[in-house]
C-alpha cells in the first residue's frame, strides 16, 4: 500500500497537538491515528453482533407462532378424527342401532338362523338330523353298532375274530401241556442221572478215603462246593498229601468223577479246570465204565496218562476193583 499524506486543520485536533514538542508530533498523530481506527473497527464488529442477535430473536419469534399454529391445526384433525372414529364403532357396535347388534339377533335370536339349526325339534335341523344318525347307529340292542360289536353275530367281524383267537388260544394251550410234559419227563431223567452221578462220586470218595488212610493223607469232599473259578464247582474231591512226606509243603490232587457219557476231550477240560479251581498240581478222572468216554473205548484200557499232570482210569461201578484208581492214586502222588 502507498504511503499516505494527511493535512489537519481541525483546530481542536491541532490545540491538542501544541500541547506535545515539536519533535514528537508525528509520533503522536500516528498512535492517534492506529488509536482510533481499532476503537473504530471494534464499534462496527459489536454492531454486527447486535444486528445478528436481533434477526436470530425475531426468527425465533416467526418460529413459535408457527408451531403453535401447527399445533391448533393438529389438534383440529385429532378431534375430527376422533368424531369419526366415534361415528364408526357407534354405527357397527351400538347395541341398540348398531350393525353387529342386528346381525347377532338375525342369527342366535328368536327364530334366528343358527337357533333353527340347533332346533332338535325342527326336522331339517343339523342337530335333528344327528340325532337320528346316531340313534340308527348306537340306540337299542337292535342298532347297526351294535350288530357290528356283537361277537356272536356270524356277520359281525368279530365273530370271525373271537372263532380265530379261541382255535389259536386252543394250540397255544395244546403246545404248553406238550412242553411242560416234555420239561417234566427230562427234569425227572435228569434228576435221575444227577441222582446216579452223586451217588457214584460218594463211592469214588469211599475208595480215595480208604487210600489216602495208608498213606496218612487227608481227602476231601468238594463237588457241592465252589472253589477259586467263579461260580464253579468242579473237583469232587481234593487230596492233601501229607506234610511230613512233602517237606512241609502243601501238594494237593483232584479227583473229577463221572457216571455219564461225554468225549475225552471235554473230560480232560474239565480236569484242567478242575486243578485251577482246586489250587492242585495233578487233576485224576475217575469214569464208571469203558462206555463212558464215547470215542475212546478200547484206547483207555483202564488206566491212561495225560499231558499238564492228568491222568484218567475206570473204578468199574458193577465191580468197583480198586487196582486202577489206585495206579492213578500213586502216580499222581509221586508227581505232585
Amino acid at each position: 500500500m502507498q504511503p499516505i499524506t494527511i493535512t489537519i486543520s481541525d483546530k481542536e485536533i491541532l490545540d491538542l497537538l501544541s500541547n506535545y514538542d515539536s519533535s514528537k508530533r508525528e509520533l503522536m498523530i500516528i498512535k492517534a491515528l492506529k488509536v482510533g481506527l481499532i476503537a473504530l473497527k471494534d464499534i462496527e464488529t459489536v454492531g454486527n453482533v447486535d444486528y445478528v442477535e436481533k434477526e436470530f430473536q425475531k426468527f425465533k419469534g416467526d418460529l413459535d407462532k408457527e408451531f403453535l399454529h401447527l399445533k391448533d391445526e393438529f389438534q383440529n384433525k385429532l378431534e375430527e378424527t376422533d368424531e369419526l372414529i366415534q361415528k364408526k364403532l357407534t354405527d357397527n357396535f351400538d347395541p341398540e342401532t348398531g350393525i353387529m347388534s342386528r346381525v347377532m339377533k338375525q342369527y342366535l335370536g328368536d327364530g334366528g338362523k343358527l337357533s333353527d339349526l340347533f332346533n332338535e325339534e325342527n326336522n331339517t335341523s343339523a342337530v335333528s338330523k344327528i340325532k337320528k344318525i346316531l340313534s340308527d347307529y348306537f340306540d337299542t340292542d337292535a342298532s347297526r353298532v351294535v350288530k357290528l360289536l356283537d361277537p356272536n353275530n356270524p356277520e359281525s367281524p368279530l365273530n370271525s375274530f373271537k372263532k380265530e383267537l379261541t382255535d389259536r388260544l386252543i394250540a397255544i394251550e395244546k403246545e404248553i401241556k406238550a412242553k411242560e410234559s416234555a420239561k417234566e419227563a427230562t427234569k425227572v431223567e435228569t434228576e435221575k442221572g444227577t441222582q446216579k452221578g452223586i451217588i457214584y462220586q460218594d463211592q469214588v470218595f469211599a475208595e480215595i478215603e480208604k487210600i489216602a488212610s495208608i498213606f496218612g493223607d487227608t481227602c476231601l469232599p468238594t463237588g457241592n462246593e465252589a472253589g477259586q473259578l467263579l461260580n464253579s464247582k468242579l473237583g469232587d474231591t481234593v487230596l492233601t498229601l501229607n506234610s511230613d512226606q512233602t517237606g512241609g509243603a502243601t501238594l494237593k490232587i483232584v479227583f473229577e468223577a463221572k457216571d455219564e457219557r461225554m468225549y475225552l476231550r471235554n473230560l480232560l477240560d474239565e480236569l484242567e479246570g478242575a486243578k485251577k479251581n482246586r489250587n492242585a498240581g495233578y487233576a485224576v478222572g475217575v469214569i464208571s465204565t469203558k462206555e463212558t468216554l464215547r470215542d475212546v473205548k478200547e484206547a483207555i484200557e483202564t488206566f491212561r496218562v495225560y499231558p499238564r499232570n492228568k491222568s484218567i482210569c475206570i473204578l468199574d461201578k458193577e465191580t468197583f476193583d480198586p487196582i486202577s484208581l489206585k495206579v492213578a492214586y500213586t502216580l499222581a502222588r509221586t508227581s505232585s
